[in-house]
């Protein structure tokens, strides 16, 4: 609970996973802003906004469309060449040159110059949810639906797929460790040599992109380091003359480049993941001059048609707004708000967003300017988005309800969400604010109740562990006999959930 009676509604993550309280006093941290999702069904939350403005150009390595895809899907024109292209290191070069001109087998290279990942744990991570529903329950209990795990799909990426779509991440996690063994990357071999081919480093994007969404900071770290920068030699095509040919680029996609690079972010080093990503943006403008100028992006090959340089630059263009976002963010998670309302001015003067997102990126500015406490200057960027042939949007009454709060004004932001839910009854993050604006105005009975009657309707986008800890903390705060209904929901997360939750959120004693 925070500091007071104020329910803990924003929640961090430690080193070792653990849900830890919120002691920062910042009203926005409250509230929700935006119906965003991870892996199309999970709302990500958080008092600041995570600026995931653009679905199909933001924070990409968790929806599951791309993971285990191959990024073809918004730009199925462009040919292989520009899709894969990156600029290696000088070292790099000189290396791949080598093996180009050289006969086959006649490299060796030296261990520093090799990539070699592996599973940094043995054996399957558990699912908590079970655990904790045998103990508090009974054993009955699990009968009451049969969570997916690694061994009852297909041992391959469909089964990946299955898994991901329930919502067992920890057992995606635990298959995607058997499908890695194949390759000899499993446990124990990290430094032992091995090879790579584009569908490993699928599996190892979609491996940490889940481990990042788990917070298991400790196993992330680990077994993201072997890839460093994704530049060792045994990244590109060219490596494997016997299996590729002559073919350039980087078998890692563009999507797994960018999360190692934001990763840092949640072992508490933002500002060297930002220096990553100022690196990869360097490079992605590298790309785009070369492009321009009629060269491939690594600058092999001259003159391009010009249909096909179009293509291409279109598609580093996109790829460079996502760094961009990438950057705003960091930026964020710094608290260097000048640093991201600078970025987010400068995507706003790009002829390449639709009005729709060009709204969307000017509400983030406003609501920016509200998070730094400048309220006259994110009304202005918050209240001139209504559109005069139509009636306000979900998120132009959701920037009105955030301006309302600002002012402290909890009855007139409650109608505002109340209006923009009417408009998306199945909008989880808006219900929540509604919910939060009933504790401010002392109706803490009828804050219980909107928050269980949304469960009982629509239990399975509902059962979020940011909900689950408000809920949980407004049972603290309505009685002091609280442990039942906190029973009752962990009995609706083993009915309706996966294994991805964090059972820590319903603060039941597990100790």
């Amino acid at each position: 609970m925070a500091e007071g009676n104020e329910p803990s509604i924003q929640q961090k993550s430690d080193t070792s996973g653990e849900v830890t309280k919120e002691t920062e006093a910042d009203i926005s941290r409250y509230f929700e802003n935006a119906s965003r999702t991870i892996f199309d069904e999970i709302v990500s939350y958080g008092g600041i906004p995570e600026f995931e403005l653009l679905s199909h150009q933001s924070g990409e390595f968790l929806k599951s469309s791309t993971l285990l895809g191959s990024e073809r899907t918004d730009h199925s024109s462009t040919n292989d060449v520009h899709r894969d292209a990156w600029i290696p290191s000088e070292q790099t070069r000189k290396i791949l040159r080598s093996i180009a001109t050289s006969t086959a087998g006649a490299n060796f290279l030296d261990r520093e110059n090799l990539t070699m990942p592996g599973l940094a744990v043995q054996g399957d991570m558990p699912n908590l949810i079970k655990n904790a529903a045998v103990r508090f329950l009974s054993e009955d209990e699990n009968v009451q639906r049969k969570v997916l795990t690694a061994s009852d799909v297909t041992q391959d990426e469909r089964g990946l797929r299955t898994l991901i779509q329930a919502g067992c991440y920890k057992a995606a996690i635990n298959l995607s460790g058997r499908l890695l063994a194949v390759y000899a990357q499993g446990y124990g071999k990290i430094n032992q040599p091995s090879k790579h081919s584009p569908h490993s480093l699928q599996l190892w994007y979609t491996r940490l992109a889940l481990l990042t969404k788990l917070r298991q900071t400790d196993i992330l770290e680990n077994e993201s380091k072997p890839f460093g920068n994704l530049d060792k030699p045994d990244m590109y095509f060219t490596f494997y003359p016997e299996l590729y040919g002559t073919r350039p680029g980087s078998m890692a996609s563009f999507s797994f480049r960018l999360l190692l690079a934001e990763i840092p972010m949640y072992w508490r080093k933002p500002k060297q993941a930002l220096d990553n990503l100022y690196k990869i943006l360097a490079t992605v403008n590298q790309i785009i001059t070369n492009l321009s100028s009629g060269y491939n992006g690594d600058r092999s090959r001259f003159k391009i048609n010009p249909a096909e340089q179009e293509d291409a630059i279109r598609l580093w263009k996109g790829r460079r707004s996502r760094v961009l976002i990438s950057i705003t963010n960091c930026a964020v998670s710094m608290k260097n708000y000048v640093l991201a309302m600078d970025i987010l001015e400068k995507l706003c003067e790009s002829a390449d967003w639709s009005p729709e997102q060009m709204d969307a990126l000017k509400a983030s500015i406003g609501r920016l300017h509200l998070f730094l406490g400048d309220v006259s200057a994110a009304e202005k960027f918050l209240t001139n988005q209504q559109k005069k042939d139509s009636g306000p949007t979900v998120r132009e009454l959701t920037d009105k309800g955030l301006m309302a709060v600002a002012h402290n004004s909890f009855q007139e932001a409650y109608k505002c969400f109340q209006a923009a839910e009417a408009l998306d009854p199945s909008n989880i993050a808006l219900i929540n604010n509604m919910a939060v604006c009933l504790l401010y105005t002392g109706q803490l009975k009828a804050a219980v109740h909107l928050y269980e009657s949304m469960i009982t309707r629509n239990p399975v986008k509902s059962l979020q562990e940011p909900v689950l800890l408000n809920v949980c903390t407004s049972y603290e705060l309505h009685t002091t006999h609280c442990k039942q209904p906190k029973l009752h929901l962990l009995s609706q997360l083993n009915r309706y959930k996966g294994d991805a939750v964090d059972i820590q959120c319903l603060k039941l004693p597990l100790n």
